[in-house]
C-alpha cells in the first residue's frame, strides 16, 4: 500500500503528469523535458527524481547523459488510461507533444547523443 501512496502523490503535480504524457511516446533526457516544457534543469531534474522513486518510471546511464523512459508493468497499467484516456484529450497535454515534436526535429543539430548516432554510421 505505501508505493502505491507514493505513486499518487506523484502523480498529483502536473508538471509531473506533463512529463509522464512526453515519457509515454518515447525515452527522453532531461534537456528533452526542460526545452518541451520550458522549465530550468533543476525542476526537469527534479521531477524526474520524483517518478523514478515512486517506481513510475526507470533510467538508463549513456555517457554523461540519463535517458528516462515510463516504467511498463501490468501493476501501473492504470497509467496507460491515465495518459490515452484522459490527457491527451486535454490541450495543454496535446501542446506538449507538439512542443515536444518540434524540438525533437530541431535537436539533431547540436545534442549530443545524435552526434553518436551520425558517427557511427558513417565509419
Amino acid at each position: 500500500m505505501e508505493n502505491l501512496v507514493d505513486v499518487l502523490k506523484a502523480l498529483s503535480d502536473e508538471t509531473r503528469l506533463r512529463i509522464l504524457n512526453l515519457l509515454y511516446e518515447q525515452e527522453l533526457c532531461v534537456c528533452d523535458v526542460m526545452e518541451t516544457l520550458q522549465i530550468s534543469q533543476a525542476k526537469a531534474s527534479r521531477h524526474l527524481i520524483y517518478l523514478k522513486n515512486a517506481g513510475l518510471i526507470t533510467d538508463r546511464k549513456y555517457a554523461q547523459w540519463a535517458y528516462y523512459s515510463l516504467l511498463k508493468t501490468t501493476d501501473l497499467k492504470f497509467i496507460d488510461h491515465l495518459i490515452y484516456d484522459t490527457l491527451r484529450n486535454l490541450s495543454l497535454y496535446q501542446q506538449d507533444l507538439e512542443n515536444q515534436e518540434k524540438w525533437r526535429m530541431g535537436k539533431a543539430d547540436f545534442c549530443d547523443r545524435y552526434e553518436v548516432k551520425h558517427k557511427q554510421f558513417s565509419i
